[in-house]
């Protein structure tokens, strides 16, 4: 059979990896992958890498296993509007429109948590966030949110991570980590006041899918002058909350 020069090998393995993914293998290990495909181990290292890299794969509940991330979400919700994040976009548009806020949702993408939708109201005080940006872990409301509902193993691997890819980062913020996973237990979200900007208040909560574990994380904030303690541990707390429930159970069925 005559070579076809216009057929990109690379690109087709790693659509290969992709299709490993499904409703029954949410999370697979590079060895899985290297079966499943037939290709060699070091070739799927690099293409692990490097769709990790661009968002498409992400690690999962275990670190050392990857599943499928915001950037496979994002082609598919362009293409249908039926993705996770297209589906809480109007309930998160509501809430930033009520209490003059922007909310974010996100999920961890290594060592940090990436947007993957976005609503915000118009204040004088706005972030320069969008769909696909990146937030530490260690020091915003969406990174603390979900460092406080991994089990206690994943959040010791992470914090290994943490301090060993970014010694300076840990240092300066593990004591915020551990004031909000004590607030975290008796409330079951974390607040975030001026402690990421001078200037804003944030609170995060959890959005977890009851199928598989699986976590994501909405995040609201504005102008600490506007948006004030009393305001975020009140309305907007129960409202985050309520959209994080819908979120979640969109996430148990199956949505993408």
């Amino acid at each position: 059979m005559k070579e076809d020069r216009q057929f990109v090998t690379a690109l087709a393995r790693g659509m290969s990896v992709l299709r490993c993914f499904s409703s029954q293998r949410k999370e697979l290990g590079t060895s899985e992958i290297a079966r499943l495909t037939g290709l060699p181990q070091p070739t799927v290292w690099r293409l692990c890498y490097t769709l990790s890299q661009l968002g498409y794969l992400v690690p999962g509940q275990d670190p050392l296993r990857l599943r499928l991330g915001p950037g496979v979400w994002a082609i598919q919700a362009s293409g249908t509007r039926t993705g996770l994040a297209e589906m809480a976009r109007e309930g998160m548009e509501s809430l930033a429109r009520t209490y003059q806020v922007a909310v974010s949702l996100a999920e961890p993408h290594g060592l940090d948590m990436m947007i993957i939708q976005r609503a915000q109201a118009h204040t004088l005080l706005s972030l320069n966030l969008t769909v696909g940006s990146v937030l530490p872990i260690e020091s915003s409301a969406l990174g603390a949110a979900y460092w406080c509902t991994l089990s206690e193993a994943a959040r010791e691997r992470l914090q290994t991570e943490l301090a060993r890819k970014r010694p300076a980062q840990w240092r300066a913020h593990q004591d915020y980590l551990g004031q909000c996973l004590q607030s975290f237990k008796r409330q079951a979200y974390v607040l975030n006041l001026r402690h990421f900007h001078p200037e804003v208040n944030a609170m995060g909560v959890p959005v977890v899918s009851a199928t598989d574990g699986r976590i994501m994380v909405l995040n609201c904030g504005g102008a600490s002058s506007a948006v004030t303690p009393a305001l975020l541990k009140g309305p907007i707390a129960q409202a985050m909350k309520g959209l994080a429930a819908r979120i979640g159970g969109w996430m148990s069925d199956g949505a993408q």
